[in-house]
């Protein structure tokens, strides 16, 4: 084995033990309760989780319960273990690329992301659903290769397993478009047989939509659920894409410079950022990648993925872009490792790679040891509870409190009359609003920067946190003849 690939193993073995160590216990936002929550008992009206149900995530979560005790580590562990397993469709599409001698090494490239990493040990389903991503594209690679169609099957299946883990995956079906056009237009396939074959993917969908709509009452109640709850992710503070007041271009400049690479490709390391542009930079004097096809297939899905990413999800959450990230970086290694390179050339390759892998690692201690925002404002409200009952307003957060049995009254709230309404009944307690609640009385026309003071800042890391990350906590000071008035 050659030095490159001999480095290139070390760091994956590197990250992967370090990933196994430093396992996470917190559920710090709403959805990683509600993830949690599943494990323990799986009811979609109770947002346990919430849709689509997440089956395949959540039965990976419960099957690891068996042997760990908290449900958050359980479903970190799955992210873990389906995207370790992705090491093998990563080097073998690799392989397909770059030179021999640079294919374990260019895989560890792409392995060792430290965003991605740090998105896999969350209790999120984002991280098997990247894992199985991977083993995705590959079966589209290998069913386009073979001469024989039954390899369709391949790609169909593990699609149901990926849209079963994640749905916001969808676009990625593209794939399957493309590769089935390709057998059509060579005369592999009939227009009959394309027919069935996109029968049969349906078919494999409703494997985990059955099962999921038999738990919940029926198809009609499955589909009760899926209006009610893209209503309300659309149209709430924060919906998918009213979440920010951005305009499209701002949009597209935070989805590529920011999410993907800044964020996504380098983890906010201006080293990794320079090594990175230098090595493409170098690359761009090379010749062109070999297997074309299978390089013109992910730029094709990173494409529509960009389109699913821009309109569809929320852009100021960096981990919708995990798609785009994994496939840049593994078309970018590609680039860099697919002639022999300089002596110059492996020493910037090497030392990219292990700078990533030193970087993961901090994060990755960093966030094992670090108390997310959330749950610091918990501790403090506890302890002033016991000074003095009190009442807290929150938005989000209600669910991480809830999740953590917090010993204080504790309220989502999003209109300002009902708050008030609400606080009138809390005359001998002290209370309090977060700062998303504040911002959301703003948003209604009501000023209330007079009826409030900054009672703590809570801070922990925005990379892992991106929304939740800041967290202030206001007292309420108005007075109670004025609140009833």
């Amino acid at each position: 084995m050659s030095w490159s690939n001999v480095a290139g193993a070390f760091a994956v073995m590197a990250v992967f033990i370090l990933q196994m160590i430093w396992i996470p216990s917190y559920a710090a936002t709403w959805d990683m309760v509600d993830f949690a929550l599943a494990v323990l008992h799986f009811d979609m009206y109770q947002m346990q989780p919430h849709f689509p149900g997440y089956p395949y995530f959540i039965l990976g979560g419960k099957l690891l319960h068996l042997v760990v005790g908290d449900p958050v580590q359980a479903l970190t562990l799955f992210n873990i273990i389906v995207y370790g397993s992705a090491i093998i469709p990563l080097f073998l599409l690799m392989k397909r690329i770059v030179r021999p001698t640079y294919a374990v090494m260019a895989t560890a490239m792409v392995y060792t992301s430290s965003f991605t990493i740090l998105m896999v040990n969350q209790p999120m389903s984002e991280g098997a659903a990247v894992g199985m991503m991977w083993w995705y594209i590959w079966s589209l690679v290998l069913s386009d290769e073979k001469p024989h169609n039954g390899f369709l099957i391949l790609p169909l299946f593990l699609f149901s397993l990926l849209l079963g883990i994640r749905l916001s995956y969808l676009v990625l079906g593209i794939g399957i478009l493309i590769v089935l056009y390709r057998k059509w237009k060579g005369g592999m396939v009939t227009f009959l047989d394309t027919f069935v074959y996109l029968l049969i993917a349906i078919l494999f969908q409703l494997l985990w939509v059955s099962g999921i709509s038999i738990s919940e009452g029926g198809y009609e109640s499955f589909l009760r659920l899926a209006l009610s709850f893209t209503n309300g992710h659309f149209q709430e503070w924060g919906g998918t894409i009213g979440a920010s007041d951005l305009s499209l271009w701002d949009r597209v400049v935070k989805l590529i410079f920011v999410n993907t690479i800044w964020v996504g490709a380098v983890g906010e390391s201006l080293p990794l950022l320079i090594l990175l542009l230098v090595g493409l930079a170098a690359a761009g004097r090379k010749g062109s990648n070999g297997n074309r096809y299978m390089t013109s297939l992910m730029l094709m899905i990173l494409g529509s993925y960009f389109l699913w990413a821009l309109f569809a999800q929320n852009v100021m959450k960096p981990r919708h872009a995990l798609p785009l990230i994994g496939i840049a970086l593994f078309l970018a290694a590609g680039r860099m490792l697919s002639q022999r390179l300089t002596r110059t050339g492996s020493i910037l390759v090497l030392s990219f790679l292990l700078l990533q892998v030193y970087h993961t690692s901090t994060l990755l201690y960093k966030h094992a040891s670090d108390i997310p925002a959330v749950y610091q404002m918990a501790d403090y409200l506890e302890s002033e509870e016991e000074e003095k009952p009190l009442v807290v307003y929150t938005w989000e957060e209600s669910r991480v409190l809830e999740y953590l049995d917090a010993p204080f009254i504790h309220k989502k709230v999003q209109t300002y009359k009902v708050f008030t309404n609400d606080a009138g009944y809390y005359p001998e307690r002290d209370i309090y609003l977060t700062d998303k609640v504040v911002e959301g009385f703003k948003k209604q026309g009501v000023p209330v920067d007079a009826f409030i003071k900054v009672e703590k800042h809570f801070h922990s890391s925005e990379l892992i946190d991106p929304i939740y990350h800041d967290l202030t906590l206001y007292k309420w000071e108005k007075q109670r003849e004025e609140e009833d008035g």
